[in-house]
């Protein structure tokens, strides 16, 4: 019984060792190092996070990653042309609003939250852009409010860049119902717009931190 006893204590260190030995990081801060390069630009942080215990057990891992932008752009567009030289006013369009994208992911690799996953998730953008014309034409001012409610899947590949330092590749498909309303100069209501769908492939790069 004491041979016994003092076996089954040796088993469960050697396991807790085991356990300790295979420890891995859990989550993930990141920002994506392309969102300044679209028209809903503005400050974008992600926070990923294992859904298991933190050890390498199982050969597959589950994460969820919370992604939320605050939205706030400005665009440029051609006021006039003199001699065909074009004038630009920079504040043309301004876009404010924000977005956030909720998703999870299904890792195929034995060190996630580093390696290749597959992963599907909702999203929903809230912002208004405003057109503002600087010289009275036949294009008039005018405010318009999104709403858009998206889902979608991908699969990306998330790699140690520097010790604690990570680059997450991810492509995919992308699904949103667009409402949306308009409210002209000199209006104060906003009038509905017929509901649009918008299908697309994205990509994205994001650079974090590993801890």
């Amino acid at each position: 019984m004491k041979k016994l006893l003092i076996t089954i204590l040796f088993v469960l260190f050697l396991t807790s060792v085991h356990s300790q030995s295979f420890k891995v990081s859990k989550n993930v801060i990141s920002t994506s190092l392309l969102n300044q390069f679209t028209d809903l630009s503005g400050y974008n942080i992600s926070y990923e996070r294992m859904l298991d215990p933190g050890y390498s057990l199982n050969v597959a891992q589950f994460s969820y990653k919370l992604n939320a932008s605050i939205i706030s752009n400005k665009k440029k567009a051609v006021f006039t042309s003199i001699n065909t030289q074009s004038f630009f006013d920079e504040d043309a369009y301004l876009y404010k609003g924000y977005s956030i994208l909720p998703e999870i992911k299904y890792y195929f690799t034995w060190n996630a939250p580093v390696g290749f996953y597959l992963n599907i998730f909702g999203s929903y953008t809230n912002y208004t852009r405003t057109y503002t014309n600087i010289q009275i034409s036949d294009e008039v001012s005018e405010e318009k409010s999104y709403k858009n409610l998206g889902r979608g899947i991908g699969s990306g590949f998330q790699f140690k860049v520097f010790k604690n330092f990570t680059l997450d590749l991810v492509a995919g498909y992308h699904l949103q119902n667009i409402i949306s309303k308009t409210k002209l100069l000199g209006n104060e209501d906003f009038i509905e717009n017929p509901m649009m769908k918008s299908e697309k492939l994205y990509a994205n790069i994001f650079f974090g931190i590993i801890f």
